[in-house]
C-alpha cells in the first residue's frame, strides 16, 4: 500500500517466543528491516539468509533463531510492513471528514505509490506462493480482511450519514471493490505502460459512484425525514438503472485502458 514517511523503527506487534523480550523484539525488527530492503531491491528468490543477516548486522544463526526459513521471513516481513501501512492509513483517514473524501483517501493509500512500492512488492512475492501453500493463503486472507474491514467501516459510516446508498451485501461489495483495487495496483506495478495513479484513483471512484451514489432525486434530507415506501422503491429502481448505466460506461473505459496498456 502507499508509503507515507515509513518509519524504519516501527516495531512489529509483540509476540511470544524468541522475540517476546524487548531485546528480542529489537533484533527481530532489525531482521525484518533488512529483509524488506533486500526483497524490495532484488526479490526474495535472489536473497540469501546470509545477506539478510549481514544487512542486519547479525549472524545467520541469529536470524534463524527468530525465523526458521526464508519463506517465514517473507511472510513475517509482509505482516510487519502491512501492520505499519494499516496503522498509517487509519491515522490518515481519521483526519478526513466526509464519506466520499474518506473513500477517495482510502483508495489513494491502498494503491501503490510507484512500481517500487515496498509494501506492494512484498504482497506480490507472497501472492505468487499462495496457490501452492495453504498456510500462505490463510495468512494472506487474515491480512486482506483487515483492509476490507476498514473499507466496510467507511461504507457503513457513509450509509449512516446519508452519503451512500446501502449496498445489497456489504461483504460482497468490499470483496469486489478490494479485488478491483488489487487489479488496478497490478497495473501500477508494471514497469511499462503505467497508468497514472490519479487515473487509477479516478477509475476506482467511478466504480464506487456507480454502486454507492444516491439517486439525484433522493436528497439526504428527504431520506432522513422518511419517505413513503412506494416513493423509496421508485427511487431505488431509478438509482439501480443509473448505476447500471455507469457500470456500462466504466466497462467501456476499462476496455479502452486495457487496449492502451497492451
Amino acid at each position: 500500500m502507499e508509503t507515507e514517511a515509513a518509519p524504519g523503527n516501527t516495531a512489529a506487534p509483540r509476540r511470544r517466543g524468541p522475540a517476546s523480550t524487548e531485546n528480542g523484539q529489537r533484533s527481530r525488527d532489525r531482521v525484518l528491516n533488512a529483509a524488506l530492503d533486500l526483497i524490495t531491491e532484488a526479490g526474495i528468490d535472489q536473497v540469501r539468509v546470509a545477506e539478510i543477516a549481514r544487512r542486519a548486522g547479525m549472524s545467520s544463526g541469529q536470524v534463524m533463531y527468530y525465523f526458521p526459513s526464508k519463506e517465514h521471513i517473507l511472510l513475517e516481513t509482509l505482516a510487519w510492513r502491512d501492520h505499519q501501512d494499516l496503522t498509517r492509513t487509519r491515522a490518515a483517514l481519521a483526519k478526513v471528514t466526509g464519506a466520499w473524501l474518506q473513500l477517495e483517501r482510502f483508495i489513494g493509500l491502498y494503491l501503490p505509490a510507484s512500481s517500487a512500492d515496498p509494501g506492494w512488492i512484498l504482497w506480490m512475492e507472497v501472492w505468487a506462493r499462495a496457490p501452492h501453500n495453504r498456510q500462505v493463503s490463510q495468512r494472506l486472507e487474515e491480512l486482506l480482511r483487515l483492509w476490507r474491514d476498514e473499507l466496510a467501516a467507511i461504507v457503513a459510516r457513509g450509509v449512516r450519514e446519508g452519503a451512500f446508498a446501502p449496498p445489497l451485501a456489504i461483504d460482497d461489495f468490499t470483496l469486489r471493490f478490494a479485488a478491483l483495487l488489487d487489479g488496478l495496483a497490478i497495473l501500477r506495478l508494471r514497469q511499462m505502460h503505467q497508468p497514472s495513479r490519479k487515473r487509477l484513483i479516478g477509475l476506482a471512484m467511478t466504480v464506487a459512484r456507480a454502486e454507492l451514489a444516491l439517486d439525484a432525486a433522493a436528497a439526504p434530507g428527504d431520506l432522513r425525514r422518511g419517505l413513503s415506501t412506494g416513493t423509496r422503491d421508485l427511487r431505488r429502481a431509478r438509482a439501480t438503472r443509473s448505476r447500471r448505466r455507469r457500470r456500462r460506461m466504466l466497462r467501456r473505459e476499462l476496455l479502452q485502458l486495457a487496449a492502451v496498456i497492451t
